[in-house]
């Protein structure tokens, strides 16, 4: 499926507008008072643990996602963007043991822990995407969704670094115990121009625009209502006021 050029060029200032927009909630989480605290090695290790440990629940959940949205998919391109994405998420859980491991979380307590409600806000509103949303809506979201992630964990992997001991190879491996907030925070070109082909195809009218407009919104505002929540969550684990 190739979507028209004049399709793709109205598809192309259409993200780009939303990006543009909602830039204040990627400034909102990387200057937010989570990364921060990281940044400056004031934020405890137990508000850190519970970060890792719900990240670990987030990823569980987008995995399960994922796999509605590959279902979802009305062609082959739509079918290998999310069957891409899973693989991705999958690499990325495996990626995720490492900095359990290496900032003390046991295995079999990471397992029985809780998703807390406040950190599953973003995860499970791509539930919803996955129930009642078409595949270029989907593929909106998470496009929009990831500089807000990924401007937060470059920023706390300098921080977990630079204060809390970790960022050193793991045995046996080529990595390092942070490579999954390093590694998978960088976009490939490949990743954003499937997602744009998959918005192209249902960017169909003003209407459309208008539905799109929101579902982006939200995923991004959630994003930072998590990164919000890591802070205030976090502290409370740790035994302190927010």
């Amino acid at each position: 499926m190739t979507a028209p050029v004049d399709q793709m060029a109205r598809t192309e200032a259409f993200v780009a507008s939303l990006e543009e927009d909602l830039s204040p909630f990627v400034r909102e989480v990387a200057e937010g008072p989570f990364v921060r605290g990281a940044l400056d090695g004031t934020f405890p290790i137990e508000g850190l643990r519970f970060f890792v440990e719900q990240t670990y629940h987030l990823v569980m959940n987008d995995m399960g996602n994922l796999s509605l949205y590959v279902a979802k998919g009305r062609n082959e391109e739509e079918v290998d963007f999310f069957l891409f994405m899973t693989i991705a998420e999958k690499l990325m859980l495996d990626s995720h043991y490492k900095l359990v491991d290496a900032i003390g979380i046991p295995r079999d307590e990471l397992r029985r822990s809780e998703p807390n409600i406040h950190t599953a806000l973003r995860t499970n509103y791509f539930t919803r995407l996955a129930l009642y949303h078409q595949p270029g809506e989907i593929a909106l979201g998470i496009l929009l969704n990831f500089p807000v992630w990924a401007g937060g964990a470059r920023r706390l992997s300098a921080g977990m670094k630079r204060h809390y001991g970790l960022g050193k190879p793991v045995t046996g491996t080529d990595i390092i115990d942070t490579d999954v907030l390093d590694r998978f925070s960088q976009a490939t070109q490949g990743f954003t121009d499937m997602a744009k082909r998959l918005i192209a195809a249902d960017l169909v009218d003003d209407a459309a625009e208008t539905r799109m407009r929101q579902i982006g919104r939200l995923a991004v505002e959630y994003e930072a209502k998590v990164w919000s929540a890591y802070y205030t969550e976090g502290m409370r684990r740790a035994g302190l006021d927010p």
